[in-house]
């Protein structure tokens, strides 16, 4: 297996996280003997400002190749499931007759991919703006990646070389809306490396390096309930990301406390993180207990709803009150391993300061991603050049 490219030393990078209710960016960056150094965690960034500060316009690099920006951190986005969204595609795609016993080429698989796009995108961005919630004319394509290839039958690193009649392979294309392409179109238009995921995506597939599949992330999204992103395998071995709803919530939870205990839900929250934080008495943990164990059977209940199995990790303010790793009915609840990620790849990490653990390991997640990613191989920087001249 290649090894991905190292970063080098004393590069930085900002992890900007984007959400619904604003922007938030870890800045982070890597010395020489591979610490990470956490600088500082801004929360509700103004996006606007940042990308036109003198740092981002100095230059950028055009497609013809001439540098007029070079940014001084490398930028890693990660957006949240209503700004951004991936749609999977499985495909098999039959070489022309006659020709299979000729060796495959980039050129070939190119046009073979490109035409494959051109059948499938209007369905898969009316899919994208259902997700997104928005107009399909608003709603952009700004990433295409192939991967998992495989010629008739036999898996296959990259089909280029190969003889053979089929050429399957699973092909991710990405969307988001227009409003937030044209505030990163500086960087989606540029050659440079720069990685843009939806964050349940990038932060799946960087879990499933030290945990095998099903993975499942539930994210708290109250008052609506939550949302299950879960990532397994298809019959072809190919890992992809579902989506389901899940109806339960913490506000649920708050609001029965406040309701048996007759406080205001902000006291009910300051109880619940108290019984959490093993800080009441034995008695007083006892009878917390009873009062809370409905919702918490209810969220089992909503959970075996969703036929969740393997690892489950909570994206949430919020923890469940029980200790890690717990496991109940096929499902590990377990605390995010990134410092296991950080290990495997030989990092060493500084404490992170007054950076908020939860933000700093649900960030660390595509940092980590961003680091593994492999996508750009030649077919991809080809469809990448496609990209630019669609969306220009």
């Amino acid at each position: 297996m290649k090894k991905p490219q190292l970063f080098k030393p004393h590069e930085k990078f900002v992890v900007l996280e984007l959400t619904p209710s604003g922007a938030n960016g870890l800045f982070l960056s890597v010395d020489e003997d591979r610490n990470l150094v956490f600088e500082k965690y801004d929360r509700n960034i103004d996006l606007k400002k940042f990308l036109k500060s003198p740092m981002r316009n100095m230059t950028q690099k055009s497609w013809e190749g001439e540098y007029l920006f070079k940014s001084h951190r490398k930028v890693i986005v990660a957006a949240h499931p209503s700004l951004a969204t991936t749609i999977p595609i499985p495909l098999t795609l039959p070489r022309d007759e006659g020709i299979e016993k000729i060796e495959i080429v980039l050129s070939e698989l190119e046009n073979m991919i490109a035409q494959a796009m051109g059948r499938i995108f209007n369905q898969c961005r009316a899919e994208a703006a259902k997700r997104l919630a928005i107009h399909e004319l608003d709603t952009v394509l700004v990433g295409a990646k192939a991967r998992s290839f495989g010629v008739d039958g036999h898996r296959v690193v990259n089909p280029v070389g190969f003889t053979g009649r089929k050429i399957s392979l699973l092909l991710e294309l990405t969307f988001t809306s227009r409003e937030l392409f044209e505030g990163l179109k500086q960087f989606f238009n540029s050659p440079d490396d720069f990685f843009f995921a939806e964050s349940p995506q990038a932060r799946l597939t960087s879990l499933s390096r030290a945990r095998k599949l099903p993975i499942t992330i539930v994210a708290d999204e109250s008052p609506r309930g939550s949302a299950l992103y879960i990532m397994q395998k298809t019959k072809d071995g190919h890992p992809v990301l579902y989506r389901e709803r899940m109806d339960w919530g913490f506000d649920r939870l708050f609001l029965r406390i406040a309701a048996e205990l007759g406080v205001s839900e902000s006291a009910a929250k300051g109880l619940y993180e108290l019984y959490v934080a093993g800080g009441m008495s034995e008695s007083a943990a006892r009878s917390f207990k009873k009062t809370i164990d409905p919702a918490i059977a209810s969220f089992f209940k909503e959970a075996g709803k969703g036929k969740l199995v393997g690892h489950v990790y909570m994206d949430a303010d919020h923890d469940l009150p029980f200790e890690f790793p717990h496991r109940r009915a096929g499902m590990v609840f377990e605390p995010l391993p990134a410092e296991e990620i950080l290990h495997q790849l030989g990092f060493a990490k500084s404490d992170g300061g007054d950076i908020p653990r939860r933000a700093l390991y649900r960030n660390l997640l595509p940092f980590v991603e961003a680091y593994f990613d492999k996508s750009n191989s030649d077919i991809n920087q080809k469809l990448r050049r496609r990209l630019h001249w669609l969306v220009d």
